[in-house]
């Protein structure tokens, strides 16, 4: 076997060198998928590199890449890491100010970029000190634009020159972002040889990941998740398919037939509703064969986890059921999927175990921005429903004694950019702290149970994992996003926004009183047998979905508690009031928002 690579480059070229004409890449082109070879596409990439130092780039440059999900970015980046210059994605629907948080914190020397729309939501102010906006369309350099301003046409035409030395080890490859969920963006730069451990830990914990396999890119190539999925394709060989609308990827997978696919668990949420939606428009008789169906290959699914072999009654049962029924459900991602992986954000577990039950594994992984190195995975042959599996090679995992999970390994990272000792989880012994807390379960594998920065303490003493009830609630139809407040009051409450497929039927003030009246009956028959301490006393229904856009999502779907507590301060503050004057009540509390007891 070959000594891994400690540069991201060598990935490419020694796929380029032995495999030129294998298919690397799949793009989407009148409705038909057109392959790009290995060998293609480093010469694509290396024709780059030359092309950026023949614009006299210095070494060691940070390139600022917002460009749609593709072959574009793809290339764009390959080939500035050939050149020895580190990579910084910028997401297009980003909030204008975090984006020149970005530029101003990475100190972008370049801007590449789709088209002009894309750069105009970057204030001018951020732009003036890049040497140029690479425009990957040929769009006029927008009214204002200080810059240098070079269309691909412009671009491609240029005479490129030698690309120097390319990347060491230690060479800086990219500088992530984390998600801002409780602040200002902060910078984290790693180096080729963190990442290309963080690929080495993740191919040896999936060693059944091969050059035959088809996986989708589809998440946004801004965030570093999609990107490492790309870097272990080229570390084995396999093949992406592009899919630069996220809203698409539903239609898009049955022609794909990805045997893996990489997901956030807002996706497999958005699936199981999308499911359930069109149970409730099928007849009687085929709900009951859908519902016995998903029940046989429960109990199937229950027995496979056990380590059992299913009696020949559930087996004949089964059999008739995958038939019927659970074949087709699979079918909407393909039918071809040997194993899906969750990350960035927890995963129900009832979900999990819903979908085992139509066949298809789901293996939830665990890692934290300030270190490159996944921290724990579940595998194909060993897993555990409700835990992030076993720690990854190349970390060190302990618990402390409040149970906060700490890591210390080569891939943790050094301090945040321009201020490394700033709010740093970062100990003086080079330990980690995550700030999730967790346990060990009796096989070995870390449970997470909440994020320490999350738990809080309600006036009467109680501690409460804000998560856990939230997942508890997510559950019941109609609902979108749960948040859960009630440090230092004397009872919890909910703030709910309804599911996007609902919200188009809501914009009546009847209908959506309706709406909220049914969700507070069904919140508190969901929590019916619950500790007291855990039943919400109230709701805010609120009229509008959560987004990226509006700045309560973070850019991987994870809420922004900080922003959504402080836009329904007012209405929470109301909310607790009513509740402590008692009576039952539904009423107007804020544009938009409903508050309800429960």
């Amino acid at each position: 076997m070959s000594t891994p690579p400690e540069v991201l480059t060598d990935y490419y070229r020694r796929r380029a060198a032995e495999e030129p004409d294998a298919p690397a890449y799949f793009s989407l082109h009148a409705g038909r998928w057109l392959a790009t070879s290995w060998g293609a596409f480093m010469h694509g990439a290396e024709a780059l590199a030359r092309r950026l130092a023949a614009l006299q780039l210095p070494a060691c440059s940070r390139l600022g890449v917002m460009v749609p999900t593709g072959l574009d970015w793809e290339t764009v980046q390959v080939g500035a890491l050939l050149g020895g210059h580190a990579i910084v994605g910028l997401d297009a629907h980003d909030q204008p100010a975090r984006l020149a948080d970005i530029i101003q914190v990475s100190e972008l020397a370049a801007l590449v970029v789709g088209d002009a729309a894309s750069f105009a939501r970057i204030p001018d102010d951020a732009c003036a000190k890049l040497a140029f906006v690479l425009c990957l369309n040929d769009d006029p350099a927008p009214a204002g634009c200080r810059p240098r301003w070079l269309a691909r046409r412009e671009f491609d035409a240029l005479d490129g020159v030698s690309a120097g030395p390319g990347p060491a080890p230690g060479t800086v490859a990219t500088i992530i972002f984390t998600s801002g969920s409780t602040g200002a963006p902060k910078g984290i730069a790693y180096s080729h040889a963190q990442v290309c451990l963080a690929v080495a830990g993740i191919l040896d914990a999936f060693p059944d990941i091969d050059a035959n396999d088809r996986l989708v890119c589809w998440l946004p190539l801004s965030n570093l998740f999609q990107r490492m999925i790309n870097f272990c394709a080229a570390g084995r060989g396999a093949q992406t398919y592009f899919v630069a609308d996220p809203r698409s990827i539903m239609t898009q997978l049955p022609s794909i037939r990805p045997q893996v696919f990489i997901a956030v668990p807002r996706f497999f949420e958005k699936l199981n509703e999308g499911i359930e939606q069109q149970l409730t428009r099928q007849s009687p008789g085929a709900r009951r064969l859908v519902r016995w169906a998903i029940g046989v290959g429960a109990r199937v699914a229950q027995a496979q986890r056990d380590g059992h072999v299913p009696d020949i009654f559930t087996r004949l049962q089964f059999a008739l059921a995958d038939r019927l029924v659970l074949r087709r459900l699979r079918a909407l991602l393909g039918g071809e999927i040997r194993f899906m992986v969750s990350g960035s954000a927890p995963f129900p577990r009832w979900l999990i175990e819903k979908f085992h039950a139509l066949g298809l594994l789901v293996l939830e992984a665990y890692g934290i921005s300030e270190n490159v190195v996944p921290i724990a995975v579940n595998r194909t042959t060993d897993f555990e429903f409700g835990t992030v599996g076993r720690v990854l090679a190349g970390n060190e995992v302990t618990l402390a004694d409040d149970g906060e999970v700490l890591v210390r390994g080569l891939g943790v990272f050094g301090g945040y950019l321009g201020q490394p000792g700033v709010d740093s989880p970062l100990g003086p012994d080079g330990v980690l702290h995550t700030g999730d807390l967790g346990e060990w379960t009796p096989t070995g594998r870390l449970r997470l149970t909440g994020r320490k920065s999350e738990v809080f303490k309600t006036s009467t003493g109680r501690k409460i994992a804000p998560t856990a009830v939230e997942a508890r609630l997510k559950q019941i139809p109609g609902i979108d996003h749960v948040v859960v407040f009630g440090a230092a009051r004397k009872a919890i409450v909910a703030l709910v926004t309804p599911s996007l497929d609902l919200a188009p039927t809501l914009r009546d003030d009847a209908a959506f009183t309706q709406y909220a009246e049914r969700i507070a009956a069904q919140v508190a028959a969901a929590v019916a047998d619950d500790a007291d301490y855990l039943r919400p006393a109230g709701l805010l229904v609120h009229r509008h979905a959560f987004t990226i856009d509006s700045g309560e999502l973070t850019g991987n779907l994870k809420l922004r508690r900080k922003v959504i507590e402080a836009r329904h301060g007012p209405a929470l503050d109301a909310l607790f009031d009513r509740i402590d004057s008692g009576g039952r009540f539904v009423a107007p509390v804020a544009p938009d928002t409903l508050m309800l007891n429960c």
